[in-house]
């Protein structure tokens, strides 16, 4: 009897602390499947020409409701970048508070619009 107590005493705490590590690990999947999703769908509403920050705010609002987690921080920044290759940048960034009340490290997602040349814009 005290060996099986004695046993199970050692067991409780390490299978708390794998419960504890499945549910970051399922809360982090949740979180880079919803940006997954985000990303396709800024991509399927959004051109190089209707592409602002002002749009981008639809999107934050309606991911915070979407994802659930303690205290979400969500951002999405528009980052315009000039040189040889003009582009935009969409960079979605989220991150929530664990089981301990710390932040864990974000999730971040890149997305990439590239202003075509007047030749292979489609008419």
């Amino acid at each position: 009897m005290i060996l099986v107590s004695a046993t199970i005493a050692i067991a409780l705490p390490a299978f708390k602390a794998i419960g504890l590590q499945r549910k970051a690990v399922d809360e982090r999947f949740q979180v880079t499947t919803a940006l997954g999703n985000l990303a396709e769908r800024i991509s399927a509403d959004n051109t190089w020409q209707t592409l602002s920050q002002e749009g981008l705010k639809k999107y934050q609002t309606a991911l915070i409701d979407q994802l659930g987690l303690k205290d979400p921080k969500v951002e999405l920044e528009l980052v315009e970048n000039e040189g040889p290759a003009v582009n935009r940048q969409v960079r979605i960034k989220v991150s929530w508070k664990n089981t301990y009340d710390d932040y864990v490290d974000p999730v971040m997602l890149t997305l990439w619009f590239y202003q075509m040349s007047p030749v292979h814009e489609k008419v």
